[in-house]
């Protein structure tokens, strides 16, 4: 025969716990997500810069300008792929890795 009732309380104490727990780590990668999404804008100014330094090396590649220009890496090559695709500056060799351009 069974007995009259539900679980025990300790094991509701643990699984309330731990849905509590979930939720919290839910909130926060959400606010990870969207600080991530915030940060990632090509503005004009940086543009312009990154076309001033490609016009004065012979060459430049996403590594060189995010040196240059303080940036990340990934932020330097969205902004190579944005003078390439303004005509700005003309690609010379590109690869799984390494985009290399000049200026036009």
């Amino acid at each position: 025969m069974g007995t009259k009732g539900g679980k025990p309380l300790s094991t509701l104490e643990k699984r309330q716990r731990k849905l509590v727990k979930e939720e919290a780590k839910k909130a926060v990668k959400e606010e990870k997500k969207e600080k991530a999404v915030a940060t990632i804008s090509l503005d004009p100014a940086m543009i312009t810069k990154a076309l001033e330094e490609v016009s004065n090396a012979s060459f430049a590649t996403p590594y060189t300008l995010s040196q240059k220009l303080g940036v990340k890496y990934s932020m330097a090559k969205k902004l190579i792929k944005e003078l390439a695709k303004n005509s700005s500056a003309k690609i010379l060799a590109k690869n799984r890795r390494v985009i290399l351009i000049s200026k036009k």
